[in-house]
C-alpha cells in the first residue's frame, strides 16, 4: 500500500533510528510537562550526531518532483535569490513579482522547558530538513533560516507567477500533511507530549509592488524583497491555525480559488470569525486596509494533489495534452494534476483505466466537468458517459475523453465507473488550473 511515507521514507528511517535511541530508550524516563520533569543525562556528542544522520539530502525533491513531472533537481542554496545575483552593489534594486512562504514550527518552544538541547535541536533540525527538502522540490527558494522558521521564495520559472502561486500552495499542503501523518504521531509515540505542528503562510506580489535590492553594505549585505505581500505572509503564518496553510487575498484572486476550497479562520472554535488581516492597517487614503486572508481546507486541497496513493486507486486518471481530438500524438506532453497553470483554448485528453473482478458488456466511465470562478460564472459544468473499452491482453478497462480549457481558475474532472448503469466506482477528482501566466 502506498503512502505519504513513500516520498518522506528516508526521513522514516533515520528519525526512527535517532529518536528510539536518544530518546526512548529504557531508564530514560522522559515524561510530559503534566508530571515531574527527567531530564536524561546525555553525552551531548551522541544526540547531535544522531541529529546530523547524514549531511545528503533525505531523497524526498526526487520523489516529490516524480510525483508533479518536474525535471531537473533544484539545488539552489539558500540566501538571496538566484533571479536577482546581478544585484551585486548595495543599493541595487530592481522590480520582479513573488511568492512568499513563512513556515514556523509552532509548539517548539515548550520543548526546551522538558528536553535537553541536544533533544530539541534533533526535533527541530530533522523538520526544518524536511522543509528545506520540500521547498526546493517545488521550485521554492529558501531566503533565510530563523531558528524554528523558514522564509521561502517561489518565482517557478520568472515568467509564470501563477506557477510560482501554486508551487507554494502545494509546497504548504505537503508540509502540513508532512506534519500531521508523519512528525506527529512519532513524536507522540516517543514520550515528546507536546502537540508540536507548523503554520504556513502564503501570499502574492505582483511585478510593480516588490522591490529587490542588496540591503547593507560591502562585506555585510543581503539581496531580499520589500513588499507588502512579503510582510503579510509573515501576518498570514502567525495567524494560521496549526497544521494549516493560510494564503492571502491577492495570491487567491490571481488563482480564483474558488470559495469551496477555503475558510475563513473560527475564533475559538465559535461562530466568529477573522475576515482580515490584523492589525487593520489603514491606508494613504485614511481608510481601513481590510485585506482578507484565508485558511486553506487541507483535506480537500489535498486530495487533488499526486502521491504515492494513486498508485493503489481504483481508477487511474492520466491526462496528456493533445491540440485536437482523435488526433495521434508522438510523445504528448503528460499534464500532473493541479501542477501548473494552462493556457485557456489547451486540449487535454483524460484518460481512465480500471480493472473489475468480472466482465460485462455495459461498462461506462461518466467524465463530469466540474468549473468555477468568476469567469466560468453560471457554466458549472457537465458531465458525459463513454462506453469503456476491455484490453483483454491486460485484463483492464480504459475510455477517454477529449476537451479544451475554457475559464480562469481552478476546475476539477471527476471520473467514475459505471456497470448496467450503477456506480462501481466513485468519483475521482483530477484537479486542473487554467490561467494566462500572469
Amino acid at each position: 500500500m502506498s503512502s505519504l511515507k513513500d516520498v518522506y521514507k528516508s526521513f522514516d528511517r533515520v528519525f526512527d533510528r535517532s529518536i528510539q535511541k536518544s530518546m526512548g530508550a529504557p531508564g530514560y524516563g522522559l515524561k510530559s510537562l503534566s508530571g515531574n520533569v527527567q531530564r536524561r543525562a546525555m553525552d551531548s556528542s551522541e544526540m547531535l550526531a544522531s541529529s546530523n544522520v547524514a549531511e545528503a539530502e533525505f531523497g524526498i525533491q526526487e520523489a516529490i518532483r516524480g510525483l508533479f513531472g518536474k525535471k531537473r533537481t533544484n539545488a539552489h542554496s539558500i540566501g538571496g535569490h538566484p533571479d536577482f545575483q546581478h544585484l551585486d552593489t548595495p543599493g541595487m534594486t530592481d522590480y520582479g513579482f513573488n511568492v512568499s512562504l513563512f513556515l514556523d514550527i509552532k509548539g517548539s518552544t515548550k520543548l526546551g522547558l522538558v528536553y535537553s538541547p541536544e533533544e530539541v535541536f534533533f526535533i527541530k533540525n530533522t523538520i526544518i530538513r524536511c522543509a528545506i527538502e520540500t521547498i526546493r522540490a517545488f521550485d521554492g527558494h529558501v531566503h533565510r533560516i530563523m531558528g524554528d522558521a523558514i522564509l521561502a521564495f517561489f518565482r517557478s520559472d520568472g515568467i509564470s507567477a501563477r506557477d510560482a502561486a501554486i508551487d507554494a500552495i502545494n509546497c504548504g499542503c505537503y508540509l502540513v500533511e508532512f506534519m500531521r501523518q508523519l512528525v506527529a504521531p512519532k513524536l507522540r509515540d516517543n514520550n515528546v507530549a507536546e502537540d508540536v505542528g507548523i503554520r504556513v503562510g502564503v501570499d502574492y506580489g505582483q511585478h510593480n509592488d516588490v522591490l529587490w535590492g542588496m540591503y547593507g553594505f560591502q562585506g555585510s549585505s543581503e539581496v531580499t524583497a520589500t513588499s507588502y505581500f512579503v510582510d503579510v505572509a509573515a501576518k498570514l503564518q502567525q495567524s494560521a491555525p496549526r497544521n494549516r496553510v493560510m494564503i492571502g487575498e491577492s495570491i487567491r484572486s490571481l488563482l480564483d480559488i474558488h470559495d469551496g476550497m477555503t475558510e475563513l479562520k473560527r475564533i475559538n472554535s465559535g461562530e466568529a470569525v477573522e475576515q482580515y488581516v490584523m492589525p487593520n492597517y489603514t491606508g494613504a487614503d485614511g481608510k481601513p486596509v481590510n485585506y482578507k486572508k484565508y485558511v486553506l481546507k487541507q483535506e480537500k486541497y489535498f486530495a487533488l494533489l499526486p502521491k504515492p496513493e494513486w498508485n493503489d486507486a481504483p481508477i487511474k486518471v492520466t491526462a496528456l495534452l493533445k491540440a485536437k481530438n482523435n488526433v495521434i500524438y508522438q510523445d504528448p506532453e503528460v499534464y500532473h494534476a493541479c501542477s501548473r497553470a494552462l493556457s485557456k483554448g489547451v486540449g487535454i485528453d483524460f484518460k481512465a483505466k480500471f480493472f473489475l473482478p468480472y466482465t460485462t458488456e455495459k461498462v461506462q466511465v461518466r467524465f463530469r466537468v466540474k468549473n468555477h470562478g468568476q469567469e466560468a460564472g453560471d457554466d458549472l459544468g457537465y458531465e458525459v458517459d463513454v462506453d469503456a473499452q476491455y484490453n483483454r491482453e491486460r485484463g483492464e478497462y480504459w475510455a477517454s475523453y477529449w476537451r479544451n480549457t475554457a475559464y480562469t481558475g481552478l476546475h476539477y474532472m471527476v471520473v467514475s465507473v459505471l456497470v448496467n448503469g450503477r456506480t462501481e466506482y466513485k468519483g475521482q477528482e483530477f484537479g486542473v488550473y487554467v490561467g494566462a501566466p500572469s
